[in-house]
């Protein structure tokens, strides 16, 4: 009876300690008894330390949703809150992004063009949004138009925004961003980001005003310059600002910078960035001997002559979506989506239609995800690490679009927004991700590799924290470099 008994016991011990193996979802057999401490799989051991360093860091009063993925077999390796709805700040850029590449194609182009009326009397200005537009393409396309204006005539000059709707702002935007650069006002007529720089520095001697420039130079904004130079080893403290609401571009300058403090340097946005492009381009016309009338907006005939053009690639323009987490780009590139289904003026709702047919394209859900903007900025944004991981498989598994897409991601302690972070750790260069920060919140998406050669697709976004990101960034550094030096292979015994 008694050896009956042990035996029972030794299949029980067995079968037990077999079915928490297979639990742990690993392809690889556990030793039987009696080397049990195999059994610890290189999986349950990663999941265990993950758990760990969110607990210790994070909870009870902060929330992280993360997923990472196996892109070679499809497993997940690690999930908490997979499904736990938050805003994503930037890496919302990565929908945008996906959806375009895949829609357009990364050879497409965005135009920038000047045309003719048919009586030679009105110079018709188009834009579809191409926001990597500058005052430099500007140049150019006036050099292309000499030659073609007839001498000492004066042009009407009419911008022609009927590419976009005519909503400069975002939804859910804050309005004590303004005016910083990354909130920028939106149309279909952008250039230099729809900002301009304003430098300001010491005067000659004390009590004279400060020395101030902008780029462009251009007369679209007003300077007041209250601004004064102190004296000798005084204070360096000036302020450079619009306020927040100004409709007449109008930019103050406030304080003091004594001899020898640095110059300061402030971008700044612009109100009715078409008129702004418009303006740059009449000044710039101006210097050829070509005048201009009072600027407009209006439609461009359809048998206008186009005369002058400048254009830039989706994947060009991706690329600095992705790598510089640039706004405007992600918003602009949003309205084009919805303007190029339609035909008619692009909106961000009709935009954001066009991404969620793309997900769902790809057996990705959209009944609970609120896509409010392009870019990130908008606090209604909500989705998840299961939805953002899910995107970038289906990015990896098209091979149209992936090498463009993963090419314009930060690369860890290389460039972009991840140039200072993970520098000198085995994630340095392996990890291909999107960063996300607003108040409260911190998100990183994207790719790396394991130390077995594994691709891995993962997504974190934490929020509900107080003071500053940094921590919470040094966290998801720790946990991507986990990643990178992860082994599937069970150790040595």
């Amino acid at each position: 009876m008694k050896l009956v008994q042990r035996a029972l016991l030794a299949q029980i011990s067995l079968l037990i300690l077999l079915t928490g193996c297979a639990s742990q979802g690993v392809n690889f057999t556990c030793p039987v008894p009696p080397t049990v401490v195999a059994c610890s799989s290189p999986a349950l051991v990663l999941k265990q330390e993950l758990d760990s360093m969110i607990a210790r860091e994070l909870l009870p009063y902060s929330v992280a949703s993360i997923k990472v993925v196996s892109l070679k077999s499809g497993v997940t390796l690690y999930e908490t809150n997979p499904y736990q709805l938050m805003p994503p700040a930037s890496v919302q850029k990565l929908f945008t992004a996906a959806a375009i590449l895949s829609r357009l194609g990364p050879d497409h182009t965005i135009e920038t063009s000047v045309a003719i009326s048919p009586d030679n009397n009105t110079l018709y200005v188009r834009g579809c949004g191409d926001p990597l537009l500058k005052t430099a393409d500007l140049k150019q396309m006036v050099s292309e138009l000499s030659g073609k204006l007839s001498p000492g005539r004066t042009y009407k000059l009419v911008g022609d925004t009927g590419c976009f709707d005519e909503t400069y702002w975002g939804s859910g935007w804050m309005w004590d961003d303004e005016p910083g650069p990354d909130a920028m006002y939106l149309s279909a007529l952008s250039v230099n980001g729809n900002t301009v720089r304003v430098t300001v520095s010491p005067g000659q001697a004390a009590m004279l005003p400060l020395k101030v420039s902008t780029e462009p130079a251009t007369r679209y904004v007003e300077i007041e310059n209250t601004g004064k130079t102190g004296k000798p080893g005084g204070p360096c403290a000036v302020s450079v600002t619009r306020p927040a609401g100004d409709r007449d571009n109008h930019i103050r300058i406030s304080g003091l910078l004594a001899p020898g403090c640095s110059s300061v340097s402030r971008r700044l946005t612009v109100w009715r960035p078409e008129l702004y492009t418009l303006t740059l381009l009449a000044e710039l016309l101006q210097q050829t001997g070509t005048k201009t009338t009072p600027l407009k907006l209006g439609a461009a005939p359809p048998d206008a002559e186009k005369l002058a053009a400048m254009r830039h690639q989706v994947s060009e323009i991706v690329s600095v979506v992705l790598k510089k987490s640039d706004n405007l780009g992600a918003e602009n590139l949003l309205k084009y989506l919805a303007h190029t289904k339609s035909g008619q003026k692009g909106t961000a709702a009709e935009g954001a239609e066009v991404i969620k047919e793309y997900l769902r394209q790809n057996g990705i859900a959209t009944n609970r995800l609120v896509i409010a903007d392009g870019s990130g900025v908008s606090r209604y944004n909500l989705t998840n690490a299961d939805t953002i991981t899910r995107l970038l498989v289906a990015v990896y598994r098209d091979q149209a679009i992936y090498p463009f897409f993963v090419n314009a991601l930060p690369r860890a302690g290389k460039d972009g927004t991840l140039v200072r972070r993970m520098k000198g750790t085995p994630a340095e260069g392996k990890v291909k991700a999107k960063t996300g920060t607003m108040t409260g919140v911190s998100a990183l998406a994207g790719y790396t590799v394991t130390t077995d050669g594994e691709p891995l697709a993962f997504s974190m976004i934490m929020q509900n924290f107080v003071g500053s990101e940094q921590r919470v960034r040094n966290l998801q550094d720790r946990i991507a470099v986990l990643l990178s030096t992860f082994s599937a292979r069970p150790p040595d015994i």
